[in-house]
């Protein structure tokens, strides 16, 4: 074999070995250093927190990135109470901190700082990290005496990371307007051959079906996952009765796109689960989607049309309600669509994006650019 020839799956190829590629990554690695953002120390090579590492290793079990995420979240911390001197944490100190002196103060601090200086998802990651570390000391019998989970946790909980959902349905409309797009996506590409053993037409014909569920019907994602066949009547149905928030029934709407969508996925499947959308990996054994799983289809369709990261499943209901008060619906009319018993919810939320769209109207047709108000003054003064 020529030096450098190695084979391959599908014949030989020319290429560098792979061990020279791994020395040579790991050289680099090894004389690369990397610094603390707020004191800019280099890392230390030591975990950031006492019984960090087992905390980490049962954290990140199912996940390699969530590991490494949670490994981040914690070192920011650390080094964020190094930094501000917090606690009495000061920068002198070793790493691994001792979580003794931490109280609920701080942690609420942290996040506040969180909050101004990165987004809001690395927020609630974060804090997630954070809270999943104290009560893995809370189980060791080793949480800090000022620190109770309790109240920090209410405390969390009356301090919502996200603004009012006026502000946050209102910043993100723009961002919206590509909901469409996710739908395009599922619906152009080509079905995979029905005998695949992975199931992959069969994923794609639910997550065709799921998306044109969600537009359609403007419904939350755990009144959508919870839909059965019977529901939908086998995808023939214009509208099928729900349980929806606080157990209250309501009536949803599936367009005749919807019920197309569905229809051609049931008549795919061969299992007998009377679940509308199941799982069709090869270990799912057809059990019904989860949420998680459903918001999964969505987030895959942004993350491979670079939209807005953080348009999510929800956002096909945000997205339907501005677009139809757009169109004219009276508000009333989408307080019933979307199933909202106090129509004060659908004006709070929603009448904000509704007065930006009118007055972005008015300002098109009678808007004056400053130059031509500068013309106007100009012929006004010699006129007088």
């Amino acid at each position: 074999m020529d030096k450098g020839r190695l084979p391959g799956r599908y014949g030989s190829c020319y290429s560098t070995p792979t061990f020279v590629i791994q020395a040579g990554f790991l050289r680099n690695m090894a004389s690369r250093r990397y610094q603390l953002p707020l004191t800019g120390r280099d890392v230390p090579d030591a975990p950031s927190w006492l019984q960090a590492t087992a905390y980490l290793l049962e954290a990140g079990a199912g996940s390699v990135q969530t590991e490494a995420t949670y490994r981040s979240a914690l070192r920011l911390f650390a080094d964020w109470l190094q930094h501000t001197g917090q606690d009495g944490y000061t920068p002198d100190e070793e790493w691994p901190l001792d979580p003794a002196r931490l109280t609920t103060a701080t942690l609420l601090n942290f996040r506040g700082w969180l909050l101004n200086n990165r987004s809001r998802a690395t927020a609630t990651t974060y804090m997630a990290a954070l809270t999943g570390y104290l009560n893995y000391l809370d189980g060791q019998g080793l949480l800090p005496p000022g620190l109770q989970l309790g109240k920090l946790q209410r405390q969390l909980s009356r301090r919502p990371i996200e603004r009012n959902l006026a502000e946050t349905v209102l910043d993100l409309d723009d961002a919206r307007q590509a909901i469409p797009q996710i739908i395009a996506y599922y619906d152009r590409q080509p079905l995979p051959p029905g005998d695949d053993p992975y199931n992959r037409r069969l994923s794609l014909l639910r997550n065709r079906a799921l998306v044109h569920t969600l537009y359609s019907t403007a419904a939350r994602l755990s009144e959508v996952v919870a839909l059965n066949r019977s529901n939908v009547d086998q995808g023939r149905a214009r509208h099928a009765s729900i349980r929806g928030k606080g157990n209250k029934p309501r009536i949803i709407h599936l367009r005749a796109y919807a019920r197309e969508a569905i229809r051609a996925y049931l008549a795919a499947r061969t299992d007998s689960n009377p679940a509308l959308f199941v799982a069709h990996s090869r270990n799912a054994d057809c059990a019904r989607l989860s949420a998680t799983s459903a918001h999964n289809v969505v987030k895959a369709a942004v993350k491979a049309l670079g939209l807005h990261e953080t348009i999510s499943a929800h956002d096909f209901r945000h997205y339907r309600a501005t677009q139809l008060l757009r169109e004219g619906m009276p508000i009333e009319v989408v307080q019933e669509f979307l199933g909202h018993a106090d129509i004060s919810t659908t004006r709070g939320v929603y009448a904000p994006v509704l007065g930006v769209h009118v007055v972005d109207e008015w300002l098109d047709n009678m808007d004056v650019p400053p130059a031509e108000a500068a013309k106007q003054a100009s012929e006004q003064s010699r006129a007088a």
